[in-house]
């Protein structure tokens, strides 16, 4: 296991009291990893985060939203927002890759980050790792989800990595954490 963590560049900044999540261990923050998004200005980070955070609030009710930006200079790409009950797989993560393929196809996913008002479902973060998208950010845990009531299998983001040693990608978590997780304790059922 420890090996295979080698092979990933995972960030583990998921140390945000109370989210559930504790910090991966220190062979899965690699040299590669922590420089790829942690060489995105915070500045850029949180106003892309922010944008989740506005494009969710078209579903009040389960206010999962993403936005698909170039890692090289933060352009936004793509948005998407939790469609569920028209698709049940229509989930923000996946809503935002739609929206990419449609205006960019099937190209470039290793140069963007994919942010997100909580932290990918097991589907969400199986699709991203298929696509070889270069990094997912999001805001609540899956702990805080369940914390606002809002159904989750519980698989972690990191554990559908850990079963991926293929993909190249990173994840950081807990970005304004504060704010999307007010978000869902005001909107997610429960």
């Amino acid at each position: 296991m420890q090996r295979s963590w080698h092979r990933r560049t995972v960030i583990g900044s998921l140390l945000l009291a109370g989210s559930g999540i504790g910090a991966l261990p220190a062979a899965a923050q690699s040299a590669a990893a922590v420089k790829k998004l942690a060489a995105i200005p915070v500045p850029t980070r949180e106003s892309a985060m922010r944008r989740a955070i506005a494009v969710a609030r078209r579903n009040a009710a389960y206010p999962f939203g993403a936005v698909i930006t170039r890692i090289a200079d933060g352009h936004m790409m793509a948005e998407g927002v939790n469609a569920s009950s028209r698709n049940p797989m229509l989930h923000g993560e996946v809503a935002a890759m739609e929206d990419y393929l449609h205006r960019h196809g099937n190209r470039d996913w290793s140069d963007m980050v994919l942010y997100t008002t909580a932290e990918p479902c097991s589907m969400c973060m199986s699709a991203l790792i298929w696509a070889g998208i270069g990094g997912v950010v999001f805001g609540t845990s899956l702990a805080g989800l369940k914390r606002a009531g809002i159904d989750q299998i519980d698989i972690p983001a990191a554990t559908v990595i850990a079963a991926s040693p293929f993909w190249h990608g990173e994840l950081l978590g807990g970005v304004l954490a504060e704010e999307t997780d007010h978000l869902f304790m005001r909107g997610g059922k429960g």
